[in-house]
């Protein structure tokens, strides 16, 4: 029986494979080679089993509804109140621990609300180029001239306090930064080959863009996701710490930060335990975003 002859298209298409399956082993390689990345990864796995369990095996969870105990005000961390108790008697691990999920919620709606507005300004930004590059730009360099917490603080006083509003609010001044990059990407990949190839067979500008272009991009997008995740919550903390963050009694840690600031130094576990928390989060992203950089990109030499 005659060999069967492979078109140069199917090589092409293995070869393409063959190359995707090389970078991503050298990218594993890459991440495991670097412990602070493992370890960043591995504190996020274990801030998400907190944030799973919290509710179900914290000693006092009714203090995150608005529980008090005014006689255990204050309390210094021991048993049963290991991280101590605040001013109205609430125990601070507890809450820390039940925070945990409302961190991992904050950051995930802030950056995939900011991603999914830049990359589509950047996309179409780039894509067209001429007066629709020109004018997305423009507007983008508007939001880029204010300082990010500033512009964040009078968006969320304009549309009320509380945690909906705060994500809202971050979301609409972090989407520049996705824009830049994205039209930066799409700039340069639509003068490809292969999407000169679909524009010419009458492929339109909304199916090149998703089905071509986009694809093409997102590792950049995934990378800059992470390494921002940790930086929204920080954010987010912040607009919580001066009270337009989530409401008494939620559990949120910048606001946690606010309350016992007052009782800093004496009483300092009130303050400093969530400010642990809101340290070992962003801390941990930052590794992770690191290692996946290393991941995703193949021209890293780490």
């Amino acid at each position: 029986m005659a060999k069967q002859i492979r078109q140069p298209n199917e090589i092409e298409l293995d070869n393409k494979h063959h190359g995707r399956r090389e970078n991503i082993r050298r990218g594993v390689i890459r991440f495991r080679s670097n412990p602070l990345s493992v370890i960043g990864l591995g504190a996020l796995l274990i801030l998400v089993i907190i944030a799973i369990i919290a509710p179900y095996v914290v000693p006092f969870p009714e203090d995150a509804a608005g529980n008090m105990r005014a006689l255990e005000r204050l309390q210094p961390p021991g048993a049963p109140y290991y991280f101590g108790t605040d001013h109205v008697g609430r125990d601070i691990f507890s809450r820390v621990l039940m925070g945990t999920a409302l961190a991992l919620k904050v950051g995930a709606v802030i950056i995939f609300l900011a991603a999914a507005i830049g990359v589509t300004v950047g996309a179409v930004a780039g894509y067209f180029g001429g007066w629709v590059d020109d004018l997305l730009m423009r507007i983008t360099d508007i939001f880029l001239t204010v300082p990010a917490l500033m512009l964040a603080i009078a968006v969320t006083a304009a549309l009320g306090k509380g945690i909906t509003n705060v994500m809202i609010g971050i979301s609409l001044v972090w989407w520049p930064g996705f824009a830049r990059l994205t039209r930066s990407l799409v700039l340069t990949i639509r003068e490809e080959a292969y999407v000169e190839a679909a524009r010419s067979v009458g492929a339109g500008p909304a199916r090149i863009l998703l089905r071509h272009i986009f694809p093409n991009t997102l590792s950049p997008i995934v990378v800059k996701m992470s390494t921002d995740y940790g930086f929204a919550i920080l954010t987010a903390a912040a607009l919580g710490f001066i009270g337009l963050g989530a409401q008494p009694p939620t559990p949120e840690w910048g606001a946690m930060i606010n309350d016992g600031r007052n009782y800093f130094p004496e009483d300092w576990w009130v303050a400093t335990f969530p400010g642990m928390a809101i340290f070992i989060m962003v801390f941990s992203w930052n590794l992770l975003g690191d290692g996946i950089r290393d991941l995703l990109d193949p021209r890293s030499d780490r």
